[in-house]
């Protein structure tokens, strides 16, 4: 099987798709020629648009209900694939055209292992066992060349995420603040990410703020806000899509977790740290906490 046609589901929020760019390197080491296909969200799917060996994106919307749903079926049923590899559902492969299909680990047999070993685990027969497995992004050279002129590299920028999805993973914006202030003098700016809802929060953050402050919430695509986030130097933020962006960015993340789990869903790097308090309370996190963790981080890359 020289080239194989290839389709991969994926999943729909940002960070969760994000943690499945490990199985599409893994195919794409295992069959260079090939082109996969992906089954994707409105909210994620643009991430993939500059792989250079994804094929065709067929977009699932919610929104379209079962109607949609079907007619996604049967788009994927006119190409009879070599591979499926379905990590977001445990049926659509029965559904499909396929000479070998691989699905996802049950979410019961996997609450204690990270999303990325899970969704690994789910084509090791396929793969074996990758030396490197780590998530990747991938911004073209336009959007890069934009990003540079819009935000010109200005020294040593600490990035921020202080948005999420819903309200009780988001920290104070306040606090935020208060850790950037603390930093004067060993950083030269920051950096604020997100999308348009969380326009609000950045007003407030710039406001506030003793330091510069380069807001790009709701102005960049999310490859554009990737290739942004390689011109930064660390990464502080709520459990988001976000922080795994961060770390695919090569960056030193430090997640700020409230209900979530932190062993299933801290950005996938050996430069990844996080801050969680007893009760899993996103208030209970303490700005002392947070600027001490940071200082520690800059100190370890000088």
């Amino acid at each position: 099987m020289t080239s194989p046609r290839i389709l991969v589901i994926t999943l729909s929020n940002i960070g969760d798709a994000i943690m499945t760019t490990p199985v599409l390197a893994a195919l794409h080491a295992q069959y260079p020629a090939a082109r996969i296909d992906l089954v994707c969200d409105p909210r994620s799917s643009a991430l993939f648009e500059p792989c250079p060996y994804i094929g065709q994106r067929f977009v699932r919307d919610k929104k379209m209900g079962w109607a949609g749903y079907m007619q996604l079926i049967r788009a994927l049923r006119q190409t009879r694939y070599d591979i499926v590899v379905d990590l977001r559902t445990d049926f659509l492969v029965y559904l499909l055209r396929a000479k070998q299909a691989f699905k996802k680990q049950s979410n019961g047999s996997t609450l204690h292992v990270h999303a990325v070993e899970k969704h690994m685990a789910a084509i090791r027969g396929l793969v074996g066992h990758p030396v490197a497995v780590r998530t990747e992004l991938w911004a073209s050279a336009q959007d890069q060349q934009l990003v540079a002129a819009l935000f010109p590299p200005a020294g040593r920028l600490l990035a921020i995420g202080p948005g999420a999805n819903f309200a009780g993973k988001i920290w104070p914006v306040e606090r935020y603040v208060a850790v950037a202030n603390a930093l004067v003098g060993q950083l030269d700016g920051v950096v604020l990410l997100g999308g348009g809802g969380d326009r609000a929060l950045a007003q407030q953050f710039a406001a506030d703020a003793n330091l510069p402050v380069y807001d790009a919430c709701g102005n960049l695509s999310l490859p554009q806000s990737y290739a942004l986030l390689k011109q930064c130097h660390f990464y502080l933020g709520n459990d988001s899509g976000l922080g795994h962006m961060a770390a695919a960015a090569g960056l030193p993340t430090l997640t700020l977790f409230g209900p979530g789990s932190p062993v299933r869903y801290l950005p996938w790097s050996p430069s990844a740290h996080f801050i969680q308090d007893a009760q899993h309370n996103i208030l209970g996190i303490r700005v002392q906490s947070v600027v001490a963790k940071l200082q520690a981080l800059l100190a370890l890359v000088g």
